[in-house]
């Protein structure tokens, strides 16, 4: 089990897609960044020639050292985590798109910028950092 909520992503021209997204501390980043797979590119209007006319090519190193390409979009977008009883956000976030990459994933700047505390990752159990000591959350399928 992994730690996935709803995420709400809005670009700079204002298209917007809700997603799964899963809480992965081992991407490291040095800012809020989220990296999406190429369908929900699409989905927000980001065609590969409007990403190779707005986006900069990066080297990315994955689990086991295996280099890929990830096109990161120059301009921010904006992102909310979205549950039953409340929206925390927005947060500014860069986008980042993984040509075969399955999920959205959170790097740790950006779950830290959303205020989201992992508290039993193994088992899909998280809140808010703002919450009280016995609330807890479970994860939405991925």
């Amino acid at each position: 089990m992994v730690v996935a909520v709803r995420l709400k992503i809005k670009t700079a021209d204002e298209k917007e897609i809700t997603v799964p997204a899963i809480a992965n501390t081992g991407f490291e980043s040095d800012k809020p960044e989220i990296i999406i797979p190429r369908e929900v590119a699409r989905n927000l209007g980001l065609s590969p020639k409007k990403l190779s006319a707005e986006a900069t090519i990066e080297e990315y190193r994955g689990a086991g050292g295996k280099k890929f390409k990830a096109y990161t979009l120059k301009s921010t977008a904006k992102a909310w985590v979205v549950t039953e009883d409340r929206e925390v956000g927005p947060v500014d976030v860069v986008l980042t798109v993984v040509y075969g990459e399955k999920d959205v994933l959170l790097s740790d700047k950006a779950i830290d910028a959303l205020n989201l505390v992992l508290l039993k990752p193994g088992a899909g159990i998280w809140k808010f950092f703002d919450e009280p000591p016995e609330k807890t959350r479970e994860s939405i399928k991925p």
